[in-house]
């Protein structure tokens, strides 16, 4: 009897004990990754870009941009996009062997999240590493030497996943402008077209970054 009374004894005080810690973890806050002391908003930009690539083949310009928030003074997360703004002509073969090839361009746009980590933003001189994940919209058309004209020829379209990783060398010229040059690679996968591939859209950019902003 004694030892029974002692083991509810012991039950009894371990309950209470655990009852005390659930009563102040409750008064606790919730314990989370990123609070207001390690994740502190430092800053944001508005960036027009501009890309040199090739596109099937034909050196091309997209023009693009995108808009971010800066988190710690390194870390981003924003929008960006691109789209084709140069003609990428290619030759489709005719079925007919008697009648020449059609002319036809491609046209396509893409965007989506942007992360993006900088090194020692506070030097003149640094590194940016930004990644682009979102989708793309690509169009074939029918080439009649008419750049708006072609927009009413389409030939076939698709969309696609898009993820383009890349890395920049920064110069703080002013404390709310940075110029950046670097290159990235676009890797478009999932199209669904007759006449391009993926391997057709994807490849090395060459670019150029306008920041204006809070930094």
């Amino acid at each position: 009897m004694k030892k029974l009374f002692t083991i509810l004894l012991v039950a009894l005080m371990v309950q209470i004990s655990f009852a005390q810690e659930e009563k102040i973890e409750e008064k606790d806050p919730m314990q989370t990754i990123f609070t207001k002391d390690n994740l502190k908003f430092t800053g944001g930009f508005i960036a027009p870009e501009i890309k040199v690539s090739d596109v099937h083949e034909d050196i091309s310009l997209l023009v693009g941009g995108s808009i971010g928030f800066t988190f710690n003074d390194n870390f981003t997360i924003g929008l960006a996009g691109s789209g084709l703004t140069t003609n990428s002509n290619f030759n489709i073969p005719n079925a007919d062997p008697l009648l020449d090839d059609m002319s036809a361009r491609v046209g396509m746009g893409y965007g989506g999240l942007l992360l993006e980590y900088t090194m020692f933003s506070d030097k003149k001189i640094h590194f940016s590493i930004p990644v682009v994940v979102g989708a793309a919209g690509i169009y074939v058309y029918e080439d009649d030497g008419d750049f708006f004209y072609d927009q009413f020829n389409e030939i076939e379209n698709s969309a696609a996943f898009v993820v383009e990783p890349g890395v920049n060398i920064e110069l703080n010229l002013f404390k709310f402008f940075r110029v950046g040059l670097g290159a990235s690679y676009r890797l478009i996968e999932g199209t669904d077209l007759v006449n391009l591939t993926d391997e057709d859209l994807s490849d090395l950019s060459f670019n150029a970054t306008f920041k204006f902003g809070l930094f």
